[in-house]
Order: C-alpha cells, then structure tokens, then sequence
C-alpha cells in the first residue's frame, strides 16, 4: 500500500519546534535587532498596516508570523523604493527613501540568514519521541513531503533503523523516501567539486551537461550546473556548518539549502529542487492514502496548492482514503476540498482531543 505524508509546521510543533509566530520573534532576538530602534520604529507601523490588513488591530502582543513578515516586507520596500523618485537628491544622500529600503532588504537578510541556526538550535531542544511514534508507521512504500526545513523525520527513522533517503543521487537499497520540498538546515550548495574533498557529506544532485560532458563546452553562469547540492552525513556536521555559515566560511564559495521566506519562493536557485517536486508529483499520482498533518496550504504556500491540485486532479484511480490531521483542520477544510475536488472529499480530523493522532494511520 502506497501512502503519502504531506507535512507542515504544526507536524513539528509536537515535538517543541517553534510555529511561524514564534519563529519571527527568535529571528529578532537572534541577530540582535530587539535594540535598532530604526528597525523598531519602522517594525511598530508595519504591523500596525499588516494588521489592519488582516482584519484586526496591532496590540502591544501583535507578532506576525514570519513568512507575513518576509511577504508583506517585500511591498514596503518596494514602495520605499518608489518613492525616491520624489526625493529631492540622490539615493546616497543621507536619510533617503532609497536608504529608507536598503535598511529593510538587510534587516531581512540578517534574519533569513540566522534562519537555519534558530531551527537548529531549536531541534536540539526538541523531543524525538512524538515523532518516533510517527515515523513508527513508516513503510519503505511511503512517501513523505516535508515542508520543514528542520530533520526530525530523518533523524527518527535513522533512531528507529529504518532506511530512508531524499530520493536524490542518497538512493540506496529503498526505505522510506522524504522530499524536502524547501530545503534542509542539513544541506549546503557548493560549487563543483571532488567528493574526496567533503567526506562528511553526501552528494545530493549535480546535473549533468552534454555540452561539458562530450564536447568540453562550459555553460556560462548557469546556477543548476555550476552548483551542486551536499548533505551533512551527521549532526556533528551540521552544527560546524551552521556555525561557519554564521561566523563566515573563506574555504570555499556556499550557501544553505534553504528555499527562503515568503509567497515566492525561487526554488530554481536550489539545485535537487526538480526532482524532488517532480517525485511528489508522481507519488501523489499514484498513492492509495494521502495524510496531511499540520499543513494548511496557506496563501504562502501558493505553489504547493497550485500544482497539487493540477496533479491530484489528474488521477486515474481515486484516493481510498484523504485525510487533514490538525487542530483547526475545519477553519482550512474548504482548500482541501478544493484540492482533492475530483478524488473523495478529505476526511478532516481535528488533533486537538486526540491523545496521540498517530493512531489514525495505522
């Protein structure tokens, strides 16, 4: 029987990660911008508007969740930016509009930057056994799609014994497959190179090229080629990367495997992301059961929603069983309706009174 697990943030909060709530204020704390009093004073009239635009008002506890942060952040500074046309002097003099969304382009890229050592440190704090009990029902036919950027489920299973991979170039002898739809805090893309020279990582995916391959032509600044996709082989690992990443890495050119924050996201510049979207694809084509937990399909998860419905609706055989596993599963039942409107309606159960949900996959 092929199963497959679509998983969200509200997945992982059982185990103590933070939700996109929490996570805005750990990134504030994190990069020290509690005491910017520029970055305050424009924070306290964004959420003022982001609030009003979300049909309430900004209380002294108002914290948006951080993908509305990164989201709506984006249109004030492109409006800041807007308005340097009736600037009276240039970009660079002074206290300018222009500077004005320079200011908030780098406030978020301090955050999103802190991002992958705030869920780090996070997961070290989290408890494996609620997920251990998941991934218990785990079959090498399952499937799991995993928006999370933390390894809670990798590193279950590998506690459990079980054999799995991110159906990349990590193939072995089956098990269970998890899809990183966004990314990983345990994965780096590095230019190319010899694997003798990371022997604490695994290659994930590096795409090959006729051209380079037979005739010796280099394609010219072309991010799928030249970039490949690395995972660290432990947790030890993972911590030395997120520490160089934080404190500046001058060995070699890198970053993290990260798809980012917000509506849009450009899964494009990370390497692995096609194949692992298109294996979702397939999987949700063809699996018997489809289980989401903890995922909403949020307006900040367009993609997702968009493409699956395509696919879902494109099924031959119809689901014998779709079900919504989370604590306000009913305020979200009409998109999940919307998604699987030509396979039967999900069944949608609420978590909240259910002392271990992990009961109804068995």
């Amino acid at each position: 029987m092929s199963r497959v697990f679509i998983l969200g943030a509200g997945f992982s909060k059982q185990a103590g990660m933070p939700l996109a709530t929490e996570l805005t204020s750990l990134l504030l704390d994190g990069v020290g911008l509690r005491d910017n009093e520029d970055l305050q004073a424009w924070l306290a009239s964004f959420k003022k508007r982001l609030a009003a635009v979300e049909g309430g008002e900004a209380t002294s506890g108002f914290v948006p969740n951080v993908e509305q942060l990164f989201d709506f952040a984006k249109f004030d500074e492109e409006l800041w930016r807007m308005r340097q046309q009736l600037a009276p002097v240039g970009r660079k003099s002074g206290a300018t509009p222009w500077s004005q969304a320079e200011d908030i382009s780098a406030w978020l890229s301090y955050m999103e930057e802190d991002l992958a050592q705030v869920i780090g440190d996070a997961q070290q704090r989290a408890s494996l056994e609620p997920i251990e009990r998941f991934t218990s029902h785990l079959s090498s036919e399952d499937t799991v799609l995993t928006f999370n950027y933390d390894t809670l489920v990798e590193c279950a299973l590998s506690a459990q014994g079980k054999a799995w991979s991110h159906g990349l170039d990590d193939r072995g002898d089956g098990g269970v497959t998890v899809l990183k739809m966004h990314g990983s805090i345990d994965w780096i893309v590095l230019e190319r190179r010899s694997e003798k020279e990371l022997q604490n990582f695994v290659r994930l995916f590096s795409k090959k090229d006729n051209n380079v391959d037979e005739h010796g032509q280099k394609p010219s600044g072309e991010e799928e080629y030249d970039w490949e996709l690395w995972r660290a082989k432990d947790i030890k690992t993972c911590s030395n990367v997120l520490s160089m990443h934080k404190g500046g890495l001058s060995n070699f050119p890198y970053f993290l495997g990260l798809a980012g924050l917000g509506r849009y996201k450009p899964l494009h510049k990370l390497p692995g992301t096609a194949p692992t979207w298109l294996a979702a694809f397939e999987a949700l084509k063809e699996a018997r059961e489809i289980y989401v937990i903890g995922f909403s399909m949020s307006p900040y998860d367009t993609m997702a929603r968009f493409h699956f419905t395509s696919v879902i609706a494109e099924r031959e055989k119809p689901l014998t069983k779709a079900m919504v596993i989370d604590p306000n599963a009913s305020s979200f039942a009409s998109t999940f309706s919307s998604v699987f409107r030509r396979q039967p309606i999900p069944i949608v159960s609420s978590a909240e009174d259910i002392e271990d949900w992990s009961t109804l996959l068995g």
